[in-house]
């Protein structure tokens, strides 16, 4: 007599909630080896539409289709580091040891030269300044220091090759991936959750790519303006930080902002930095009405409140990592909420059940 086949064993309900709880603790514990896998799994994300329409398009093998792809896109990289790498190098090693001459300098115009009593010692700006720069050039001359400073560059160096084999290796098996994670739902939920996780997908792929050519539009415009319009020094670095700094919420153009106008106020006086202010809000207000609704567009409709709470939360549990991932992670957490928690219609009279919505999503 012939044994029957078994069958799968499927997980309860309460079997899933322990495993995602353990794996987001165990994500939480090793958080400090997670950035060069969460740029790769996000460069993946932003490009992984790129090569499906180049592997449809000249109906090319997936792997040749990436390789073309990150050709196309590192050979801009390398010539903008070949032309402007050295002067940024440069510019940015004299803006660092030159940070406690200007800090002193800006702390003596907006309090006066002093002297000031300072926990009981007699001291001026100016001392402050070199005592600083005489700290810094000391540390910096120790082969302690030198040390260090080459085991954070092999280590960035590192994770940036990291990196770079994560999204490769992601790019390359995104449908194997993808069916690997859809075979742990449960049956009758698989469609619905795919459906949803495409969206999710392509909520997260145009937030990411919008917010990459975002970078390049501020630092660009940036560096024209400081560059040939105020002729500030240390344009270079500035507008790049100030690129950067966008994709901090409320704070990073503020921070970015203030650092140049303090600059501006040390080289050219109150008029320059004034000038460097208003500059730096018109490049915000044509960000915000132009340049987002055309490069973002509707990708990420949150509220300005829930914003503010997920780039505070996500900075208390991960520092500057937290900050950077909470309007994603945000996103996608209303995505799924969208998608299976019942709403109002647009009456106010009905409310429509998530199986509806799931239907919306795939199309059945």
């Amino acid at each position: 007599m012939g044994e029957k086949p078994s069958r799968p064993l499927v997980p309860s309900p309460r079997m899933w909630w322990l495993v995602l709880g353990a794996s987001l603790l165990l994500l939480y514990l090793v958080r400090s080896i997670l950035p060069p896998f969460l740029i790769g799994i996000a460069a993946a994300y932003v490009l992984s539409p790129l090569v499906t329409h180049v592997q449809r398009r000249w109906r090319l093998p997936r792997a040749i289709a990436v390789l073309l792809l990150y050709l196309v896109l590192i050979g801009p990289l390398v010539v903008a580091l070949i032309f402007f790498g050295p002067r940024f190098v440069v510019e940015t090693r004299q803006l660092i040891v030159r940070s406690p001459v200007i800090l002193g300098m800006l702390i003596e115009q907006a309090f006066g030269p002093g002297p000031f009593d300072l926990f009981g010692t007699v001291t001026t700006p100016r001392q402050i300044a070199f005592d600083l720069i005489g700290s810094v050039r000391e540390s910096l001359g120790t082969p302690t220091t030198a040390i260090h400073v080459a085991s954070a560059f092999a280590e960035f160096v590192l994770s940036a090759f990291l990196a770079l084999i994560v999204s490769i290796y992601l790019l390359l098996d995104s449908e194997r991936v993808g069916h690997f994670f859809i075979r742990l739902i449960p049956a009758d939920r698989q469609i619905e959750v795919a459906a949803v996780s495409e969206e999710i997908h392509r909520t997260l792929g145009r937030y990411l790519l919008g917010e990459l050519i975002l970078i390049g539009i501020v630092s660009t415009a940036s560096f024209l303006g400081l560059e040939f319009l105020f002729h500030l020094r240390y344009a270079l670095p500035l507008a790049v930080a100030t690129g950067f700094l966008e994709i901090i919420p409320f704070l990073g153009p503020v921070l970015a902002g203030s650092i140049a106008a303090a600059l501006a106020l040390l080289q050219g006086g109150p008029g320059l930095a004034v000038g460097i202010i208003v500059f730096y809000t018109v490049i915000r207000q044509v960000e915000d009405q132009i340049v987002m609704p055309v490069v973002v567009g509707r990708a990420v409709e949150l509220h300005p409140i829930l914003v503010i709470f997920a780039v505070l939360a996500g900075g208390a549990l991960l520092g500057v990592l937290g900050t950077l991932l909470a309007v994603p992670v945000a996103a996608s957490i209303k995505v799924m909420l969208d998608a299976w928690l019942p709403v109002l219609s647009p009456k106010e009279t009905e409310i429509v059940p998530a199986a509806k919505r799931s239907e919306e999503l795939t199309g059945s």
